[in-house]
């Protein structure tokens, strides 16, 4: 059995948004998103997986096709594979997330792997105002 706590986490950085794996499985993982005030994760999709997205603390907002809703402390999203995730960080404090989603069998294919890339690893993390 592994405990992780968020506080295991690294720090927000408000020059690019926080992405990366925070507990992985065997079958399934947990990544951690942070956003800090003003960011916003890149619109991007998971292909077949679907996903889930929990907001530990702080408010942010969901763009949905529906239009935006609000995404704050406690709230959990369920996003099919083909749903475009799109995150964003309006207000204060800081927006720390857990996404989840099962582990892949195979790797994604090239353009998916793209998307999930620049979704948080480049420092270029898209603004909102």
């Amino acid at each position: 059995m592994d405990i992780i706590s968020l506080s295991d986490a690294p720090a927000y950085d408000s020059n690019r948004v926080v992405a990366q794996p925070f507990l992985e499985g065997s079958q399934s993982n947990v990544r951690l998103i942070r956003l800090s005030p003003g960011q916003a994760l890149p619109p991007h999709t998971h292909g077949s997986p679907d996903l889930m997205i929990f907001a530990v603390e702080g408010e942010g907002t969901l763009d949905t096709d529906d239009g935006t809703v609000p995404f704050g402390a406690g709230s959990l999203a369920f996003y099919r594979g083909d749903e475009e995730l799109r995150v964003a960080n309006r207000g204060q404090p800081a927006l720390p997330c857990w996404p989840s989603s099962p582990r892949r069998s195979r790797p994604a294919p090239r353009r998916e792997r793209r998307q999930i890339l620049k979704s948080g690893l480049e420092p270029s993390a898209a603004r909102v105002e």
